[in-house]
């Protein structure tokens, strides 16, 4: 007989929709010069589909800033036709913050990511209530690979 387990995950973590009309690698090159971050390319976030079993990769940066305990990640949520977070579909980049969020006010925020230019809106989105929250884990399994 075979046992079922259920694994209850807390995502610890803000999100934000970004969109642009622009490539990822120019986004945050924009977010690094105006914002005084240092977003790096890390591993894709790699999803492999359901049905088709075939394996969708979707560019990721990354900034730990240690000195104030605070993580940035820009993830791309669109990529030729796949979309990490179906839910979002008309979402183009998913921004997240973990860690010490005081640094972080929601509308002084989402105002400074408008004022960059080529970003057209960005959204607070409440992660509770995305059901693909869970393609967001995938991201820490390729982390060290």
């Amino acid at each position: 007989m075979a046992t079922k387990f259920s694994i209850e995950v807390e995502l610890d973590f803000q999100i934000w929709g970004i969109n642009s009309n622009m490539e990822d690698y120019r986004l945050c090159w924009h977010l690094n010069h105006y914002l005084g971050w240092q977003l790096k390319r890390v591993n894709d976030v790699e999803l492999k589909h359901r049905a088709t079993k075939e394996l969708w990769r979707f560019n990721a940066y990354k900034y730990n800033n240690e000195l104030d305990m605070y993580m940035l990640e820009l993830i791309q949520n669109k990529k030729i036709g796949n979309v990490l977070i179906p839910e979002l579909k008309n979402i183009d980049f998913l921004f997240l913050l973990s860690g010490e969020e005081e640094y972080f006010g929601e509308k002084e925020f989402t105002d400074l990511l408008t004022k960059i230019p080529g970003v057209q809106s960005t959204i607070r989105l409440e992660l509770n209530s995305l059901k693909s929250r869970h393609n967001l884990l995938y991201r820490h399994f390729n982390e060290h690979s």
